[in-house]
């Protein structure tokens, strides 16, 4: 029945075992990560000794990709190195709440005895006044914002039109069961984005799209398009389908575009719109779900910034 076995059995374990390596690379000594871990210095000694791939599979009956961890990880370990304790507790707790209420830990609470058979306990304890339908897409969004925001690199891929995120609920059939970012996500003056909170009905324009392409996706995000975000789709092997939004006059063109290309290139998880008069090139990222399309995003954004080292172009700031 409860769900704090799976954090104390599983998730803060591993957790601690990525905080104490990223804290070793800020140069903090061992004595100093056990004060901060709330452990001993013979635990932080015995955790660097780990093994990647093992930890790799202590965490296999959580639905959250490693990567993901280890970018959430080392915001928290930044906010420990400068010495923000509370800043950086809150964000590990949060994280660890919206894995929860996200249903990614229902598969290691089931192997731990709890019979799931419709169970929206984690969700209802985070979202206890909204549906479980929409708390779940609350959820995944919520924690996709943490990702985005704990990313070193993903502010460079924000366009001058601002990138927003969406995530429609299964089944959905207009835009108030689509949630998205009012006013969308911009940069800060530090790298890093500023964001409101989501709101159910906030974007016409990704809300339009996953409308219009019937729940073959349901999660989309647009970033920039340049040549190196190019270079950045071949690199990791992305499909992804080119048009302008030129060739598809109507209020919303990507809109009207995307059935089309997707049906045209079902494995594409990728459109590239070059723009048009008036219009910016964009790339729209599609998942399943908002923190997946996140995690392709940053992974996008780490290969990007890669690719302007190597020609000396300067990272946009």
């Amino acid at each position: 029945m409860f769900p704090e076995g799976i954090a104390f059995n599983i998730f803060i374990p591993s957790f601690r075992k990525i905080l104490a390596k990223e804290l070793t690379r800020r140069g903090l000594s061992q004595t100093d990560i056990a004060r901060s871990l709330g452990i001993t210095q013979a635990a932080v000694s015995k955790m660097l000794r780990g093994n990647r791939n093992l930890l790799i599979r202590e965490l296999e009956d959580l639905n959250v990709p490693f990567s993901e961890l280890e970018v959430v990880a080392r915001k928290v370990a930044d906010y420990i190195s400068k010495g923000e304790i509370n800043t950086a507790g809150m964000l590990a707790n949060r994280y660890w709440l919206l894995i929860l209420a996200s249903g990614d830990a229902c598969k290691a609470h089931e192997k731990y005895g709890w019979r799931k058979s419709e169970c929206y306990i984690c969700t209802k304890v985070v979202y206890p006044d909204i549906d479980v339908s929409k708390g779940l897409v609350m959820a995944d969004i919520e924690r996709a914002l943490i990702v985005l925001s704990s990313s070193d690199y993903f502010s460079s891929l924000i366009p001058e039109v601002l990138t927003n995120l969406a995530v429609a609920i299964p089944g959905a059939k207009g835009l108030h069961d689509i949630i998205a970012i009012p006013g969308r996500i911009s940069r800060d003056n530090k790298g890093g984005i500023l964001y409101r909170k989501p709101e159910f009905g906030a974007s016409r324009h990704l809300g339009g799209i996953l409308l219009a392409i019937g729940g073959k996706y349901r999660a989309v995000m647009n970033i920039k398009y340049d040549k190196f975000v190019e270079e950045a789709l071949v690199t990791l092997e992305l499909k992804f389908k080119e048009f302008s939004s030129s060739e598809y006059p109507a209020a919303n063109p990507v809109a009207a575009a995307a059935p089309v290309l997707l049906d045209e290139c079902p494995e594409c998880q990728v459109l590239v719109d070059s723009g048009a008069d008036y219009i910016e090139p964009n790339v729209y990222i599609f998942g399943r779900r908002a923190v997946e399309v996140a995690n392709l995003a940053v992974s996008l954004a780490e290969v990007y910034n890669i690719i302007l080292k190597k020609y000396s172009v300067a990272v946009p700031q």
